[in-house]
């Protein structure tokens, strides 16, 4: 019993240590949610539907990768950004219904619920109290 136990935790131990997402993974999925954020807003500023979509589809792709660690046991800030990031998803997904629609302010109104979690989450996470 304690092998099989040993070999689970060695397994498991293993499979998380592969591919461990570290500060500059993070660092560089930010500085493309950036990217993402400014190409939607000139795209909205211009009246340019496809860099909206563009920027919509690359924020997307970078905010799928972004995680957390806890820094303990009682620290949920993981969890937070997870929720965050699939917030951002989804008011994504309504910037790229409503520019397709042709409803831009709804456009608008959905790229600025997902600044609003991108800045709660840095307030919670990078504590910008």
């Amino acid at each position: 019993m304690k092998k099989v136990l040993s070999m689970l935790l060695m397994v498991s131990t293993m499979s998380v240590s592969l591919y461990a997402y570290d500060q500059a993974d993070r660092i560089k999925d930010m500085q493309a949610m950036e990217k993402a954020m400014a190409e939607i807003q000139k795209g909205l500023l211009y009246n340019n539907k496809s860099m909206v979509i563009e920027g919509v589809t690359n924020l997307k792709q970078a905010s799928v990768n972004v995680e957390v660690a806890p820094n303990g046991a009682m620290d949920f800030s993981a969890r937070f950004a997870k929720r965050q990031a699939q917030n951002i998803m989804k008011y994504s997904e309504k910037i790229e219904s409503n520019i397709k629609d042709g409803h831009k302010h709804g456009a608008i109104k959905s790229y600025t619920k997902v600044l609003n979690e991108c800045i709660s989450c840095h307030n919670k996470i990078r504590k910008w109290n």
